[in-house]
């Protein structure tokens, strides 16, 4: 009878690829289990921070459109969203405006436009977020 050869250490026979995507599973799946408890101990108490900001008026036909973003920069979603743009430019009455915003999200923002009849390159804009409701 021959003599039995000793079996390889599990080492020996796991190829390097397979040892590489092992470390990698372990590796994504501790950072997603490490990221799901983070966002679930994080404090989310209070409303939503919602500021608006114009960004440069574009010409279109007889009106000016001037794109505007709003931002929430806590973690609570804000619904139906009201914003206010006053335009005031000399020797003219003021124009208001209102845009509404169906969703902004936690720590995100959403676009839209203001559309007035004067150029806001000669008067003030104030914009004012005015409201919101808690989906």
């Amino acid at each position: 009878m021959a003599p039995r050869k000793p079996r390889p250490s599990l080492a020996d026979r796991t190829p390097i690829a397979e040892w590489t995507a092992a470390g990698l599973g372990l590796a994504l799946t501790l950072g997603v289990i490490g990221y799901s408890l983070w966002e679930g101990t994080m404090e989310r108490d209070g409303p939503p921070r919602l500021s608006v900001n114009a960004e440069p008026a574009m010409k279109m036909d007889a009106a000016h459109v001037v794109p505007i973003v709003v931002r929430n920069a806590s973690h609570a979603t804000a619904a139906q969203v009201e914003v206010r743009g006053v335009l005031n430019a000399a020797g003219a009455p003021p124009e208001e405006r209102h845009a509404s915003f169906t969703y902004v999200p936690g720590r995100g923002e959403a676009r839209g436009g203001l559309i007035f009849r004067g150029d806001p390159a000669l008067g003030r804009l104030d914009l004012s977020v005015e409201g919101f409701a808690e989906p």
